[in-house]
């Protein structure tokens, strides 16, 4: 009984946001004189066998945000996520954001994606071995079974199809993990944000009670030297008294005497205030100085206080800003993120009734094939106990000839 399947199955998905990628051939399987040809795509290679000459199989598998063990598609996600809030908070997460993404995949994990391939190939040959030998058993003189062929087309149809639904189950737990990741940086982003508003709403305290505190003082010294310098004045003041002297009058004999003390007193005098001039002039230059000197390091102090007033208050407007723009990309993602799960439990919900639906034709066909390979073990039991009637029959007519003669 001469028959041959030919079956070819392909899928082509791009993963979510321009991130990651599978394809190709899922399965291509020829008998009889059949030659398969496969190509896949799993992060840059593939994997891909051939025979030919009665056996042909083609295996290909692409792989989309990665495996699911060590989850690389929720790292892939805290890894964009993080990247693009590096400055000022400019997250662009989406479809084709324009940068080619490195490979998400390890050495170790590309081994492990080789090894399962290798394991569905073993599994694959090990099917079409079967099939050969019962192509082989089948007898070439009793025509062609056609319902058994189509039951076994059936057959590895359903099973290429769950593979292929298996496949992309995989591929929407790789987008849902991504979305997660994403969310998840996102918080924890914000969450840092608001430790250093915090941060920075405590420091613009401190230096308001710093530009306070430093601001009396400020009035307090400026107060304090007016009136220094109001009671130097009034000093100053009491001491250029009128030193003029009232001459009186005496006697003619001693009026000589009296002039000449008089200038002495009056010499003594002036000496006293010029001294006492000169000495509240250097002690007024003293206070000035100092007064003078204090002023412009208060000044200092108030322009530097100032000028931090200014930053933290720069500072704290950026952080807002920042906040704002990663409270709007946290509900962009969370929206995003809800759209994925609904668009994935939808599909899952899809592919879940597919898979029931093939798992019970896949039963039916395997109990029909049962069904026919009874029936033809009862075919060969009463062939062979036919044949053993006719050469039963045929010793018997020999024997009636040989007597004859």
């Amino acid at each position: 009984m001469a028959f041959s399947i030919s079956l070819a199955s392909s899928r082509m998905s791009g993963g979510y946001g321009g991130f990651g990628a599978s394809g190709g051939a899922r399965l291509g399987l020829g008998l009889r004189g059949g030659s398969g040809l496969s190509g896949g795509f799993c992060l840059g290679g593939g994997l891909g066998f051939g025979a030919g000459g009665g056996l042909g199989l083609g295996l290909g598998r692409g792989a989309g945000a990665g495996a699911l063990v060590a989850s690389p598609a929720f790292v892939m996600g805290r890894a964009v996520a993080a990247g693009g809030l590096g400055a000022s908070a400019a997250l662009a997460v989406g479809p084709s954001s324009g940068a080619a993404v490195a490979p998400i995949l390890s050495r170790a994990a590309e081994k492990n994606t080789l090894s399962g391939l290798n394991d569905r190939f073993s599994t694959y040959m090990a099917k079409v071995r079967g099939l050969q030998q019962e192509n082989e058993a089948v007898p070439t003189d009793g025509g062609t079974d056609v319902s058994q062929e189509s039951s076994l087309n059936a057959t590895i149809e359903y099973e290429i199809e769950l593979d292929n639904v298996c496949g992309t189950a995989h591929e929407l737990k790789a987008k849902l993990d991504f979305e997660q990741g994403v969310k998840f940086q996102l918080e924890s982003d914000i969450a840092a944000m608001k430790k250093d508003i915090e941060l920075a709403s405590d420091l613009r305290i401190d230096l308001d009670a710093k530009y306070s505190s430093l601001k009396n003082e400020l009035d307090f010294v400026n107060k304090t030297q007016e009136e220094e310098l109001s009671s130097l004045q009034s000093k100053l003041g009491a001491t250029t008294m009128d030193t003029s002297v009232s001459m009186i009058e005496v006697d003619t004999g001693k009026s000589f005497d009296i002039s000449a003390a008089l200038n002495k007193i009056r010499m003594v005098y002036e000496k006293s205030v010029q001294q006492h001039r000169e000495e509240a002039e250097v002690y007024y230059k003293l206070k000035m100085d100092e007064i003078q000197t204090a002023n412009a390091k208060n000044t200092e102090a108030v322009s530097s206080t100032k000028a931090e007033t200014t930053t933290a208050r720069k500072e704290l407007q950026m952080l807002n800003l920042e906040l704002q723009g990663l409270v709007a990309a946290n509900m962009t993602q969370e929206i995003s993120l809800a759209e994925a799960q609904a668009q994935s439990s939808v599909g899952v919900a899809e592919y879940q009734a597919q898979i029931a639906s093939l798992s019970s034709a896949i039963e039916v066909a395997k109990a029909d094939l049962h069904k026919q390979i009874l029936a033809y073990q009862e075919l060969l039991d009463i062939k062979l106990a036919l044949d053993v009637e006719i050469s039963t029959y045929r010793k018997l007519l020999e024997g009636d000839d040989f007597k004859m003669t």
